[in-house]
């Protein structure tokens, strides 16, 4: 009875982010059931679209990823608009800012702005790259009172995590949040409501692990881990408006 269930736990399983169109990432087995894959440029935006429409468990997001944001001009933003309009992701992302591996923060800033705006006026959740740069993403995201989204593989504090609670976003852990000595993280999910977590593994090879994740969640918060994969599950639908 205990294999039995184990296995019902692993097959409810979505992930919220997952770059599959990556040759380095592997296909999940059979325990996921549906997967959210994000883009990071104008380059992989007809894969990510390919890939997904063969399966109507997986869902696409356009947007222009801050890490390749030199590989880009104004003009694509134009060309992300018409994409969103005949495309209809389910999100607008990956988008967002990075102190560490960007040096440009005018550019990011302004392209991260346009597609804010984009994801506002297609009344679309946006999927976000926050890295050092979590205090900027807020107060940006604070021009836009309808924006509403996922820091995903979040990595900001505390303090900021609260802020953006507050301003109705969620948070992305990945296998990151399995380290044991990743005490700051694991601080940060047992703060935040249940309700406010996605799980994912990005661009981590095996994406299996999704389910140690959850593991590590349930741990965290003393709760089962059928209650986790559950809830996350619940929140990855109601974010991306999946059916």
């Amino acid at each position: 009875v205990e294999k039995a269930k184990k296995i019902i736990i692993k097959e409810t399983m979505i992930n919220s982010h997952i770059h599959l169109d990556f040759d380095s990432v592997k296909s999940p087995s059979k325990t996921t059931t549906g997967v959210i894959v994000p883009s990071i440029g104008k380059d992989n935006w007809d894969n990510v679209i390919s890939y997904c429409t063969s399966d109507n468990n997986r869902h696409f997001a356009l947007g222009i990823h801050p890490w390749f944001i030199d590989e880009h001009q104004m003009l694509d933003l134009y060309t992300l608009e018409i994409r969103i309009e005949d495309e209809k992701p389910v999100a607008v992302g990956d988008c967002g800012l990075d102190y560490i591996k960007v040096k440009d923060r005018n550019k990011q800033r302004y392209f991260f702005d346009e597609q804010v705006e984009l994801a506002t006026r297609f009344d679309l959740p946006l999927i976000i790259h926050s890295v050092q740069a979590t205090e900027d993403v807020s107060d940006l995201l604070k021009s836009y009172s309808k924006s509403r989204g996922v820091i995903h593989a979040y990595s900001g504090t505390l303090q900021e995590a609260e802020i953006l609670k507050e301003m109705g976003f969620l948070f992305g852990f990945s296998h990151n949040l399995s380290n044991p000595h990743a005490y700051k993280l694991h601080d940060i999910v047992k703060f935040l409501p249940l309700e406010s977590i996605l799980i994912e593994t990005d661009d981590y090879k095996n994406s299996d692990e999704l389910i140690q994740v959850a593991e590590r969640v349930a741990r965290i918060k003393k709760i089962t881990v059928e209650q986790v994969i559950e809830q996350c599950d619940q929140n990855t639908c109601k974010l991306f408006n999946l059916t």
